[in-house]
């Protein structure tokens, strides 16, 4: 397959607009649910920011196709809202278990191994955290270092781009992604570090009494945010070693990075919809609906005593 075809296929609209439309309304539906049943207000608002990931991530993929030029302003708009997620995703995990004086508590009670970083990767220069308020903030802050980057990131990218010195999915020293992209994966490691600690540290509450299927919503989050962009990473390598160059002596109007963003763009397109899928059982608003939340109509149905049957006496 050459480049062109490959153009061909990313290209063909029908796809992905079927995909994303699926996609949106599944997750549109999710949000409009949480909104009909919103008895958690504290909780549920943090789950619709993490739902509208989808729908975000989706149109943002599909328009950049639509329109390649202007790719890197729909990246760079999808990219703030991600970093948004992150530190959503910490607030939901502290109010979910009970907010931050009581999740201050919890982990106060826990060993200290909870707070210990690994000797191998760190070598020991980053001080281990005492658990409780120390341990909270900590986490707090890694996730918020990441919003802080990513915004700064913008505006890096938007005068080096205005400047030609940018040069997206280049490795060539004297452009500036290489140094943004070495930046934001120390950035972002450290983010996804303090959620992998917060999981550790929390996971027993998140499981028991009530399972919240802790995994399955750090992996969700996670596979979003993380996944798409180590993908994208991965296709500007590629890029990089030459293998979208035919197309530059051909008469299309891409390029080689056009090529890579409208590869990365077109998987994202179908991937939002097996995560809006996912998203559908692991944010469902059913965990957020009291026990004893019975519609009227159906207690009162529960409560009749059905015609030729005693009220008094035992019933086998």
């Amino acid at each position: 397959m050459t480049t062109e075809d490959a153009i061909d296929i990313i290209t063909s609209p029908w796809l992905t607009l079927t995909l994303i439309t699926l996609a949106c309304i599944i997750s549109l539906s999710d949000v409009y649910q949480h909104i009909q049943n919103y008895h958690q207000p504290e909780v549920q608002r943090h789950v619709i920011r993490l739902l509208f990931m989808v729908p975000i991530y989706a149109i943002q993929s599909w328009l950049s196709l639509r329109f390649i030029q202007v790719t890197l302003l729909f990246e760079t708009l999808r990219d703030l809202y991600e970093a948004f997620v992150i530190i959503s995703f910490v607030y939901y995990i502290i109010n979910l278990l009970g907010g931050w004086d009581s999740l201050v508590k919890t982990l106060a009670g826990k060993p200290a191994d909870y707070g210990r970083h690994p000797r191998y990767i760190f070598f020991g220069l980053i001080s281990d955290w005492t658990l409780g308020e120390e341990f909270l903030l900590s986490v707090e802050k890694g996730a918020l270092q990441y919003v802080v980057f990513k915004v700064a990131v913008t505006v890096v990218i938007c005068i080096t781009e205005l400047a030609g010195v940018y040069g997206e999915g280049s490795f060539d020293f004297g452009k500036a992604y290489i140094y943004v992209a070495i930046v934001q994966n120390f950035s972002q490691f450290w983010a996804l570090y303090c959620l992998v600690m917060l999981y550790q540290a929390t996971q027993e509450e998140l499981s028991s009494p009530r399972d919240w299927r802790p995994m399955f919503k750090f992996g969700c989050v996670k596979g979003v945010v993380f996944f798409t962009w180590w993908q994208g990473f991965f296709i500007f390598i590629i890029q990089s070693l030459g293998a979208f160059d035919d197309v530059n002596d051909s008469d299309l109007p891409w390029d080689d990075a056009d090529v890579a963003h409208g590869i990365q763009n077109y998987l994202i397109c179908i991937e939002m919809f097996f995560f809006a899928i996912a998203h559908h059982y692991v944010f469902s608003f059913k965990e957020y609906v009291p026990v004893n939340d019975v519609p009227k109509e159906q207690e009162q149905m529960e409560m009749e005593i059905p015609a030729g049957i005693p009220e008094t006496g035992n019933v086998v």
